[in-house]
């Protein structure tokens, strides 16, 4: 059979996302203009880490396929033409890392179906897979009640009750100005951290995920003042692989029109729901080099 007798391969998943240890199911469709016979067909399941950075011209990366799965979904034979239709059905590892696009750093997962044909060009297609994180372990609520985080910097102080983000709740923030000329307002920012290794180097970037403004009066100086930021973290809930590792951040900004204000910034950690003790599950141990 010529590859030219092939229309068209197909790869169809049962949904659309996935999280880690989930059964990835679907079929792959063959739609052929003639009878064919093929020697297989494969499913390739590929996973991979990409981070790279610029070393004044020269261009420096590093790739660690973590996932790397050849499945056969058929040992070949003739087939008439028309439509055809595979079924597939694989479990994702428990401990991989999700789809991840950052500034320096990419994680990524393919599916790619290969028949195998004699005297032509194997006919392939590919398709992107989207795994996203689990929701993190639950952190239980201290008792008794901990004192609250604080910090402070130039006519700025902060306070935080806790650092542990939870599902559906607002964060909760406590600041203090100090009264100062040339003061703007003060911004409250969630950071998202990536760390990277890449050829033994680790570097660093932060992107900014949400910010509030709060503009300032002097009836504002020298009083605590509470306030909430809201955002969807669980969409970018922190991951660690062996070349890619993000974090969240809080970061408080005193604006004062310097080339860089004054600021507080404190490491946060990602609770999940608290399970019941019938629903508990033992969680998978992971190894990472950070």
């Amino acid at each position: 059979m010529a590859e030219s007798d092939m229309r068209e391969v197909t790869i169809h998943t049962e949904k659309d996302n996935f999280v880690p240890g989930d059964l990835v199911s679907g079929h792959v469709m063959i739609a052929t203009d003639k009878d064919f016979s093929c020697n297989r067909i494969i499913l390739k399941v590929r996973g991979k880490e990409y981070t790279h950075y610029q070393a004044g011209k020269v261009h420096i990366s590093e790739t660690h396929e973590f996932l790397h799965k050849d499945i056969s979904i058929c040992e070949g034979g003739e087939f008439y033409s028309g439509n055809t239709r595979f079924e597939f059905e694989f479990k994702l590892p428990e401990n991989i890392p999700p789809v991840h696009i950052g500034f320096r750093g990419k994680i990524d997962y393919t599916i790619e179906a290969v028949i195998e044909i004699d005297r032509a060009l194997d006919p392939k297609s590919k398709i992107q897979l989207n795994v996203k994180s689990k929701l993190p372990q639950y952190i239980p609520e201290p008792v008794p009640e901990p004192l609250p985080i604080g910090k402070e910097t130039d006519n700025l102080q902060v306070e935080i009750p806790t650092n542990i983000l939870r599902p559906k709740r607002g964060f909760e923030i406590r600041y203090l100005v100090m009264e100062r000329s040339r003061i703007k307002g003060l911004r409250i920012e969630i950071l998202r951290r990536e760390d990277i290794i890449c050829k033994g180097n680790k570097l660093d970037s932060k992107i900014g995920i949400t910010e509030k403004r709060i503009p300032l009066t002097s009836n504002d100086y020298g009083r605590w003042i509470d306030e909430t930021i809201h955002f969807d973290w669980l969409t970018m809930i922190p991951f660690a692989g062996k070349l890619i590792k993000t974090s969240l951040l809080l970061k408080v900004v005193l604006e004062v029109g310097l080339s860089i204000d004054p600021f507080v910034e404190f490491p946060l950690q990602t609770s999940g729901e608290k399970l019941r003790d019938d629903l508990r599950i033992d969680s998978t141990d992971m190894e990472f080099e950070w």
